[in-house]
């Protein structure tokens, strides 16, 4: 499976074949999870609107709950494309001061909302926000920022435009929120903060870190996860789907093998301000 990337890489996992994917033919409307020895519940109300979270996205809940897993005590948070509200819930399970939940998507704001109440969490720690993240103005910076970008090829015969379609569907190349957040990050993210990303081998991991690398982010692999791509939720559209990946895989910017990608679980960290003081030049007389 992919090679890329295996900076710090310490832990892989590997679902059965065809044992991911049927969270995308059943489409179910409420799951259980645990997260730091806490268990946790999350429902959708209307399943066609907002999707229920799916391995892609609670591969990343595991990786942070490993060895791996950051102090999320007292941390001011940011979850971009919140869905269902995963990531949220498991951040003020965690300890997070206060977290944004922000989302393109209206109906993804009273999931998020109704998902932490349901967990019996403080809503006073919980703001969600409706708006495009290219747009999005905060007017403060977070200590932490989580995301699972939405990564699969448009093509106008399977993507809509509803709610739905924007948590699975990114662009032509997989890759428009993924793209989106790197431009956004130094607006975002407070200085010496982290951001936590699941990234699909689907959408040129390769180029992300470069990217941000030369931001001077420094990174690190949490995790690996092999999976099958959901291609059940496109079942009659598959080959079009396949085709457009396999276009992207010759110009070396997918990888997968067969029906099987990764998803990396990825942690950058923004510079300090310490980090980025210039060293220390001798005036002349001295």
């Amino acid at each position: 499976m992919t090679q890329a990337p295996t900076h710090a890489l310490t832990r892989k996992r590997v679902l059965p074949v065809g044992g991911n994917g049927s969270l995308w033919a059943a489409r179910p409307a409420y799951g259980i999870f645990e997260f730091r020895g806490r268990r946790l519940r999350i429902e959708v109300t209307d399943p066609t609107e907002v999707l229920f979270p799916t391995d892609c996205g609670l591969s990343l809940v595991a990786a942070l709950d490993g060895e791996h897993g950051l102090d999320l005590q007292g941390v001011r948070a940011l979850d971009i494309g919140c869905g269902s509200g995963l990531y949220t819930v498991a951040l003020l399970a965690a300890g997070a001061a206060h977290v944004t939940a922000l989302d393109i998507n209206a109906a993804s704001e009273a999931e998020t909302a109704a998902n932490v109440a349901r967990n019996g969490l403080d809503m006073d720690r919980l703001s969600c926000v409706t708006a495009d993240l290219t747009t999005y103005a905060p007017g403060r910076t977070f200590d932490l920022v989580v995301t699972n970008p939405p990564h699969l090829p448009y093509d106008p015969s399977y993507a809509t435009d509803n709610g739905l379609e924007t948590a699975l569907v990114a662009g032509r190349n997989g890759r428009l929120l993924y793209d989106a957040v790197v431009a956004r990050i130094d607006d975002l993210l407070a200085p010496g903060g982290r951001l936590i990303m699941a990234h699909s081998s689907l959408a040129d991991v390769p180029r992300t870190i470069a990217d941000l690398e030369l931001r001077g982010y420094e990174w690190r692999a949490l995790e690996a996860c092999e999976m099958d791509i959901p291609l059940l939720a496109y079942a009659e559209h598959k080959e079009t789907m396949l085709g457009l990946l396999e276009a992207q895989r010759e110009l070396g910017s997918a990888d997968f093998e067969g029906e099987r990608f990764t998803v990396h679980a990825l942690e950058f960290r923004r510079p300090s301000r310490a980090d980025a003081r210039p060293a220390h030049s001798t005036s002349r007389g001295e």
